[in-house]
């Protein structure tokens, strides 16, 4: 194998196929948390490692060339257990992340908290109706908020009660800004707060956008640290340039 990539986002998507196209042995871990993943270039296994213990073993076993970890932001413990293993097996990490949404001028007038029960805090003093898009699994949090009118968008529903006054929205994106308007700005249920996390990316999120025009209240959860072990790349051509590099390296 030439390649592992931790996935479960576009960016390892689009690497999958870049490094498929290029002719290389590519297999995609992911994590199985999605119903219905979309399909992804290349050779896919589904579930976890055990730790990081389990995939230190996986990687001297299956020896790729090097691993890509190009999970979300917010899987920080696959992220630390992608360092841990990397560590110990002697294997070639990079870090595939889009850069945060900080650098943007329209961070400057979001509420930044540090973590999910800060955003509860902060949006316990904000004005409904609330957008919240923050993930299934982090929904728990949420719950004490109590009956608001809050929409809670996700890809598959959680498996918690939500409290009266919640709308449960099922939907994958890619979301167009037109799209995003028809949700947020319309005239009998305008949203006031939209609640996310710091995804980033080179451009603002079309709801982002859209938050802006209606003058919408922005609460944005930080990322968590990053580990400190391997490179770091904020492109799929970046991270192709990176294994190919790596690869030659070691022929």
């Amino acid at each position: 194998m030439d390649v592992l990539i931790l996935g479960g986002t576009a960016l390892a998507r689009t690497l999958a196929g870049l490094l498929v196209e290029q002719g290389l042995d590519v297999t995609t871990s992911l994590a199985g948390r999605t119903k219905a993943p979309r399909a992804v270039p290349g050779a896919v296994r589904i579930g976890g490692f055990g730790g990081p213990d389990g995939l230190a073993a996986w990687l001297v076993e299956n020896r790729p060339g090097c691993v890509v970890n190009a999970v979300h932001p917010f899987a920080a413990a696959m992220s630390a257990s992608a360092a841990a293993a990397c560590r110990r097996a002697g294997t070639a990490l990079a870090r595939l992340e889009a850069p945060s949404w900080r650098a943007q001028p329209a961070s400057a007038d979001w509420t930044w908290v540090a973590d999910h029960d800060e955003a509860v805090r902060a949006v316990r003093r904000l004005p409904d109706p609330v957008l919240l898009t923050i993930g299934r699994q982090e929904t728990a949090h949420y719950l004490t908020l109590g009956a608001r009118d809050i929409t809670h968008r996700v890809i598959d529903a959680p498996d918690e009660t939500l409290p009266a006054g919640w709308t449960l929205l099922t939907r994958r994106g890619p979301f167009s800004r037109d799209g995003e308007r028809a949700l947020m700005a319309d005239p009998a249920h305008t949203v006031a707060t939209l609640v996310t996390k710091d995804s980033g990316g080179v451009r603002l999120d079309p709801k982002l956008l859209v938050a802006a025009e209606i003058g919408a209240a922005v609460v944005m959860v930080s990322r968590p640290p990053a580990p400190d072990y391997g490179d770091r790349v904020s492109t799929p051509q970046q991270a192709a340039e990176w294994v190919a590099a790596r690869l030659h390296a070691d022929s």
